[in-house]
């Protein structure tokens, strides 16, 4: 009687086991990707630029935002998407922002959102300094929003989104290529993961 019980209690422990196992591959959720490509400052660029004429310097920088959901089994929701950017590694000197309207991104999808901002306060004579004496000049980009996942027929809570990219540009006014970059923090912990479904 006594080996019934222990076997059927293994068994019960085996079957919560895989319970959990599949609860917790079905909750857990991975943040999208990101990065900032196609990073064009003109007036940085000195093949249109050699007179350094700052009366006729183009303010204008351009990239384009990438974004992409790895996850195979679960969409993603944006709010609005805010896109800050700084001359330097550090928020010591905003010079612009841009934002993309929130739209959902499905199951292992990509996007590619161009944009273009005219900077203010950009520190050009740094900015020229350093890609004139063959260095680089630094950006740093933030993208910032509210995301929310899809599991099956519902969404989970809202979770801050948040990546800070770094953009380096060459006398041509270009970045070169960039990694993605994962938005902080993976979660889906199965003891909790009720807690995280609205």
């Amino acid at each position: 009687m006594s080996d019934s019980r222990a076997w059927t209690c293994v068994k019960l422990i085996g079957s919560l086991g895989v319970v959990a196992l599949v609860l917790w591959l079905s909750f857990r959720t991975t943040k999208p990707k990101c990065s900032i490509n196609d990073f064009y400052v003109p007036g940085l660029d000195k093949s249109v630029n050699s007179n350094n004429n700052a009366s006729r310097r183009n303010n204008n920088l351009s990239f384009q935002l990438n974004l992409k959901n790895e996850m195979k089994d679960k969409a993603v929701r944006y709010n609005d998407i805010t896109l800050k950017f700084y001359y330097g590694t550090n928020t010591s000197y905003p010079i612009g922002n841009f934002t993309v309207e929130g739209f959902k991104q499905g199951k292992d999808k990509e996007l590619f959102k161009s944009g273009m901002i005219e900077t203010h306060n950009m520190p050009w004579d740094a900015a020229l300094k350093a890609v004139t004496n063959g260095s680089k000049a630094i950006f740093r980009v933030d993208v910032s929003s509210r995301i929310r996942y899809k599991i099956t027929f519902w969404y989970t809570k809202r979770h801050n989104y948040f990546v800070e990219n770094k953009v380096e540009v060459d006398d041509k006014g270009r970045s070169g290529a960039q990694q993605l970059s994962y938005g902080f923090g993976v979660f889906g912990v199965t003891l909790f993961v009720l807690s995280f479904l609205l």
